[in-house]
């Protein structure tokens, strides 16, 4: 891949993970605007253009390096494995194992194991529990799940069956949920109270933003262009479209997409227009930086906003807030960035290092046999 072609991806992972900490931050000044406040707790929604950019960076990967399940889920593991379980670590002998929102009767062994074997996306007090935001890394590993067996046949579909899926990921995902959800009264009582938060994050309800990604990769593979003057529109009336959406909940969107998918639609279109704006300002060393550590990034920054409580150093609280976000994400890259060259890098190069070792022994087993 051509560096500077493709740095968008890690741009775009970049202003993901600065909204999720904005978000998170946010939650410790409830004296914010009532404006600023509301676009802020968007800042939430930063986990769907991960999710979008996953399923568009994934494609890439699995066109480029002609790879067979086996390796792409190989790759994966060595991804994100390493620092997924030295969260579960840190958390749980942070956080104790009391009760909380997410697990009302406390965390058990069932929640812990669950979640190390990357399945606790499939009951509703193990999603989030153990690891914050774990819920997200639940919905990955599902995609990644699938992924092997969804992508060729999306690959070769016509657009007009790609549309129909699209719709019906969309329509089914929402109606599924909301039909299981009417059934949540047959859990215990623990179990229900977080039912509602579980089919909100659960897989089917975020499968949209994993197909618009696939799109995204699948309109670039076409060859298509468009004029850099068309893409920095499409970036303008993107970026207008997030910080104009979270006060049209009124109206529900125009369409009843729900947020999730509303969000997704409007990063496709954010993925899309930095895609063809080569040379644009959005797109810089140091966002590129942030992106490429952001999957340590996502888990830092619980860790640091935990041990970095709101000061009183303004007379302003929208001041105070983004004194805090800086100082927070300051601290997140510093932190992140050690643990992406110490961890994350030589895991990924290991997993590499296995799968080009298991492909080696295979042609010299076919060259024996020859």
């Amino acid at each position: 891949m051509e560096p500077r072609r493709y740095a968008y991806i890690d741009a775009l992972r970049g202003y993901a993970i600065l909204m999720v900490i904005a978000v998170h931050t946010s939650q410790a000044f409830a004296d914010l605007p009532k404006e600023i406040a509301t676009v802020i707790s968007q800042g939430a929604r930063g986990v769907q253009l991960f999710f979008v950019t996953s399923a568009l960076t994934l494609s890439m990967s699995w066109v480029s390096r002609h790879e067979n399940a086996m390796e792409f889920y190989t790759r994966r593991f060595f991804r994100i494995a390493p620092m997924f379980w030295l969260a579960i670590f840190i958390f749980v002998s942070l956080d104790g194992t009391g009760p909380s929102l997410y697990a009302p009767d406390g965390i058990g062994f069932r929640h812990i194991a669950m979640t190390a074997m990357f399945i606790h996306g499939f009951w509703p007090d193990t999603i989030t529990s153990v690891v914050p935001g774990g819920w997200s890394v639940a919905d990955e590993v599902i995609f990644y799940a699938l992924f092997p067996a969804i992508i060729p046949a999306l690959l070769k579909a016509s657009w007009k069956s790609l549309i129909i899926v699209t719709v019906a990921v969309i329509v089914l995902g929402t109606q599924f949920s909301r039909l299981l959800e009417g059934f949540s009264y047959l859990l215990s009582p623990s179990t229900q109270s977080v039912a509602g938060i579980y089919f909100s994050l659960w897989f089917p309800r975020q499968l949209p933003c994993f197909i618009f990604g696939i799109l995204l990769f699948r309109f670039s593979t076409e060859r298509h262009s468009i004029p850099e003057s068309t893409a920095r529109r499409l970036c303008a009336l993107s970026v207008a479209l997030m910080l104009l959406i979270p006060f049209l909940e009124g109206v529900k969107y125009a369409l009843p997409l729900g947020l999730f998918t509303t969000y997704g639609i409007v990063f496709s279109l954010f993925a899309f227009s930095l895609r063809y704006w080569r040379n644009s300002p959005l797109i810089g060393s140091t966002i590129i930086w942030i992106g490429k550590i952001s999957y340590s990034g996502y888990f830092v920054h619980f860790f640091v906003l935990h041990y970095l409580p709101r000061l009183g150093l303004t007379a302003s609280p929208t001041a105070d807030f983004v004194i805090i976000w800086t100082a927070v994400t300051a601290v997140t890259v510093a932190v992140s960035s050690i643990t992406y060259l110490a961890i994350e890098k030589p895991m990924i190069k290991l997993g590499s290092a296995l799968i080009e070792a298991r492909q080696s022994s295979t042609e010299a087993v076919q060259q024996a046999r020859a």
